[in-house]
């Protein structure tokens, strides 16, 4: 496999997936404990006096630097519906580097890979005032930053295009996270002034974190060329100078497996930690039915806090930095690189990283994220919601990033029975979503047309997104 294959691969990998966001749910006044990560205090405004999810679960892609234009969907690409004329002789899935279109504009490109998997959970008013709630997820994200346009046309297209032999790029900068992590959370939220008109409550939840897998590259100063050897008429990348770090674990890579159920519950995973959601919540209450809400406006601070991976054996949880002049890396030095961890031992050979140099420890930081909403009450059953989404992590951190953005949702609400059309504003572009809920089932996406897109059709999509769930309820009674 060429350098261009394997390091593309990887980058549309981090670039593949929505906002973990559930828009279409989460701003609802029935989104029972999906709403609660958008901001808990939400869980004392909520109708139910219990609510129960099943399970939930969500995928999501976003980027800025390439439009997809393939001969397929991504929908189809998700539900494994590929034709076999796009497949190898051996089954794998035949991607060309073609199927995608750069947008060049001179900006900092920035993608996200995002899943989540709402495992049970539940919420339970004890009183008039207060709800209590026990969540369990799990996370996964890739994530690259502020990576410049010229060395990502490096990574897309090779080393074999001569116009860019010779010249110096300098002061090159981007940021590389990988997380997978699952969390257990105990929730609680009041409602501490109400009378007939308001009604203020705050909510809080707080998050034992447990890290399974994690890697970063933290890039804060590269100078390299791509330069020819005329004796061998060899190319190669030369690293001229280079200020980074290095970190990721081995807990499963190492033992040659993906992440299986008995790992969610291993005490030998690598990762240790907390998070805290905080929220605060405003309402105006609707004069003709008190039940209900005229207005409610949100504020929280999600996600705050971080996972720590450690080793005493420095074997599972490797750290370096990184202080590296004049090295070299040629195609021929990533033949028979099949994954992230095969291309990390070419990283530490090239860049003579030893196991003298390694800490054996780091800490990820969670998503942390501030979030302001606001709902209205139009008419009838029809609401309309806004929702700020503003990434709060510095931007060469070692952490997870929520993706900053901003929709609108306007919405159709019954107890029984719900319609969103979420609009956001995400990574420079404009996406719109859909949902549907029925019953104790929901199914909805945040971005529609990123899943149909193709070379055959005349959307050229940068993401994609799609959710769903299951979850039983009973409503409180009217007072």
């Amino acid at each position: 496999m060429k350098l261009k294959h394997v390091l593309f691969c990887l980058l549309m990998v981090s670039s593949a997936a929505s906002a973990q966001n559930l828009m279409g749910i989460s701003g609802s006044p029935y989104g029972g404990t999906n709403s609660l990560h958008l901001n808990p205090a939400f869980m004392a405004d909520s109708p139910h006096s219990f609510y129960l999810n099943l399970a939930a679960g969500n995928a999501h892609l976003n980027n800025n630097y390439v439009r997809y234009n393939g001969p397929y969907s991504l929908l189809a690409f998700a539900l494994g519906r590929i034709p076999d004329q796009y497949k190898r002789p051996d089954g794998s899935l035949l991607f060309k580097v073609d199927y995608t279109e750069e947008m060049l504009n001179g900006r900092e490109k920035s993608g996200s890979l995002l899943a989540e998997l709402r495992g049970p959970s539940a919420m339970l008013r004890v009183s008039d005032q207060v709800v209590i709630g026990l969540t369990t997820r799990l996370r996964t994200a890739n994530q690259f930053k502020n990576a410049d346009e010229e060395l990502l046309s490096v990574i897309r297209l090779g080393l074999k295009d001569d116009q860019i032999y010779n010249i110096p790029n300098r002061n090159n900068q981007f940021s590389f996270n990988s997380n997978t992590f699952t969390e257990v959370g105990v929730a609680l939220a009041a409602t501490v002034l109400e009378n007939d008109y308001q009604k203020i409550s705050l909510g809080a939840t707080v998050k034992r974190v447990r890290g399974l897998a994690s890697g970063h590259l933290i890039n804060r100063g590269l100078n390299y060329r791509i330069l020819s050897d005329p004796s061998t008429n060899d190319v190669y990348f030369q690293v001229d100078q280079l200020n980074a770090e290095l970190g990721y674990t081995t807990y499963l890579g190492r033992k040659g497996r993906s992440l299986r159920l008995r790992d969610v519950f291993d005490n030998n995973n690598p990762g240790r930690g907390w998070g805290l959601d905080l929220g605060l919540s405003y309402q105006l209450i609707d004069e003709d039915d008190a039940s209900r809400y005229r207005l409610r406006l949100g504020a929280s601070l999600m996600d705050m806090g971080s996972v720590r991976y450690y080793d005493a054996d420095r074997k599972e949880v490797e750290r370096y930095r990184i202080e590296e002049t004049n090295s070299r890396f040629s195609e021929e030095d990533f033949f028979g690189v099949k994954n992230s961890d095969d291309l990390v031992d070419v990283l530490r050979e090239g860049l003579d990283l030893t196991p003298a140099t390694n800490t054996g420890e780091y800490r990820s930081g969670l998503p942390t994220a501030l979030v302001l909403s606001a709902d209205m009450l139009v008419s009838g059953n029809l609401y309309l919601s806004g929702v700020l989404i503003q990434d709060m992590r510095p931007r060469f951190a070692v952490t997870m990033h929520q993706p900053s953005l901003l929709s609108v949702t306007p919405r159709y609400e019954t107890p029984r029975f719900g319609l969103a059309l979420p609009v956001t504003y995400l990574n420079q572009a404009l996406v719109v979503g859909g949902l549907v809920r029925l019953g104790p089932f929901f199914a909805g996406s945040d971005n529609l047309l990123g899943l149909i897109g193709s070379s055959s059709s005349r959307f050229r999509p940068r993401g994609a997104d799609v959710y769903a769930g299951l979850s039983f309820s009973a409503l409180r009674q009217k007072p």
